[in-house]
């Protein structure tokens, strides 16, 4: 798992423990299907798995604001909330189905700011490696002709539908050629005129199984390990 580091690790821990009404650290460790001596790891480092525990409060149906942060709901000019575009739901939203992003789950990410964010789940692995299958990329609103080439955005098509991609100009002012990490697949021209939304990409959830629970045969699900560092 990767980790991020944390302005107090051990605060953090002490308060999700409590949310969880456990006392120890044994305790915490099977709630988070980890080793018992990662979490002396992360309080030595002063790193947590952010989206481990991410993960374990949305089971338990605990305030994020609350485990991350001294006062709730308290991020000064930072205020958002992300919601999640799964994908089970990437075909409505890309629709624009009515009422469809009040349904969505949302949370306070500490690691992306801005006021108006998104989170969508990869449906494949064209981005492998710098982003794999079933991840989740933490966006941020952008504006197209302020955009970097090649940087790493997701479009919203009514016309096509989701792409995670590079982004880069075409011989024409208003088409772009959107490529892949991943050889195995091929480029995609977009008109401008196809884009109802972009998405700067500013970080990744990333979902993975450990081994030992693979070999074990275990139902154990997988934890999510966040990358904070920008894409760009």
């Amino acid at each position: 798992m990767q980790e991020n580091n944390s302005p107090n690790a051990n605060l953090i821990l002490k308060k999700l423990k409590k949310s969880l009404k456990i006392s120890t650290d044994i305790q915490l460790s099977e709630l988070l299907n980890i080793k018992p001596n990662t979490i002396s790891t992360w309080k030595k480092r002063n790193s947590v798995d952010f989206a481990a525990i991410i993960s374990i409060c949305e089971l338990y149906e605990i305030d994020l604001n609350e485990i991350f942060f001294e006062q709730k709901k308290e991020f000064g000019s930072y205020t958002s909330e992300t919601a999640l575009v799964s994908r089970e739901t990437q075909f409505q939203y890309c629709i624009g189905a009515a009422g469809m992003l009040e349904t969505l789950p949302k949370f306070n990410f500490p690691f992306v700011h801005g006021e108006k964010t998104r989170a969508f789940q990869v449906i494949s692995n064209n981005m492998h490696p710098l982003i794999e299958e079933n991840s989740f990329a933490v966006c941020e609103s952008c504006d197209l002709s302020t955009l970097a080439e090649g940087s790493p955005v997701v479009i919203i098509s009514k016309a096509k539908g989701l792409f995670i991609n590079r982004i880069y100009q075409a011989d024409r002012n208003d088409v772009f050629t959107l490529k892949s990490e991943n050889a195995f697949f091929n480029n995609v021209t977009i008109h401008l005129s196809e884009i109802n939304e972009i998405w700067l990409v500013k970080g990744i959830l990333s979902y993975n199984l450990n081994n030992e629970q693979k070999s074990g045969g275990g139902n154990a699900a997988p934890l999510a390990a966040p990358l904070s560092k920008d894409l760009q």
